[in-house]
């Protein structure tokens, strides 16, 4: 079972996934720079970060899991600090602001720079596998529609 450290709320029906140190180029970007869908976009291709639409406003569960060997589709992001951050897309970095998780969200340490995110949904309960990977670009796409 979950803690609720793993419970984030979205009022934005989204939930990003990213390394501050990969997206430090848009602190200084408007704030809302992220909901430009050209913007996520371009983001996603380089592997900078991961936006999902959850669909619906509200609460979400997150499993984080670290399976190595696991053939699932996945998504390339760019992890040069060591420490993503998982949480609400109205927690991205823009604004002058970098999340701390004190208004949602957490941060999980991985041990390479690049890796393979898997995602997959069941109801409210969002899991997100990650592999140690090397580098590959990821399809042009505005948002990973869950």
């Amino acid at each position: 079972m979950l803690d609720d450290a793993n419970l984030i709320v979205t009022d934005t029906a989204t939930i990003c996934i990213f390394d501050l140190a990969a997206m430090a180029h848009r602190k200084d970007d408007v704030g809302d720079w992220w909901s430009l869908w050209q913007n996520r976009e371009v983001e996603i291709k380089d592997g900078n970060a991961l936006f999902l639409n959850v669909g619906d406003d509200g609460a979400y569960r997150i499993e984080v899991t670290q399976r190595e060997g696991i053939s699932l589709p996945g998504y390339c992001l760019a992890t040069p600090s060591g420490i993503i951050f998982i949480g609400p897309g109205e927690e991205m970095s823009g604004g002058g602001f970098e999340p701390d998780g004190k208004w949602g969200g957490f941060f999980f340490a991985v041990n390479a720079p690049h890796q393979k995110v898997s995602i997959s949904r069941d109801g409210n309960a969002i899991s997100v596998n990650l592999q140690a990977s090397q580098p590959f670009e990821n399809e042009p796409i505005e948002s990973i529609h869950l």
